[in-house]
């Protein structure tokens, strides 16, 4: 099989699968403002961006990481203070 190296002008996509846990929703609700499409099965969530271009796909990926971060980040901090 060969494979052909993608060009910044490809339409491309990603995704990414997050394990469910108890925080999950909370987890898709911090993706509710980015443009990608979630689906939320049992045992886990699946987050598809696509994009007309790779440079805008990476920079689509980096928004919806950081705000999953960040939820992930405040899910922890009010776990502590419990």
């Amino acid at each position: 099989m060969v494979m052909k190296a993608a060009k910044k002008s490809d339409s491309c996509s990603a995704s990414i699968t997050i394990g469910a846990t108890e925080d999950v929703d909370s987890l898709i609700a911090s993706l509710e403002t980015e443009d990608v499409m979630v689906v939320k099965n049992i045992d886990d969530i699946n987050i598809q961006i696509k994009s007309e271009n790779l440079s805008d796909l990476r920079a689509r990926l980096n928004t919806a990481l950081r705000s999953l971060q960040a939820a992930s980040e405040a899910l922890i901090e009010v776990d502590r203070s419990e």
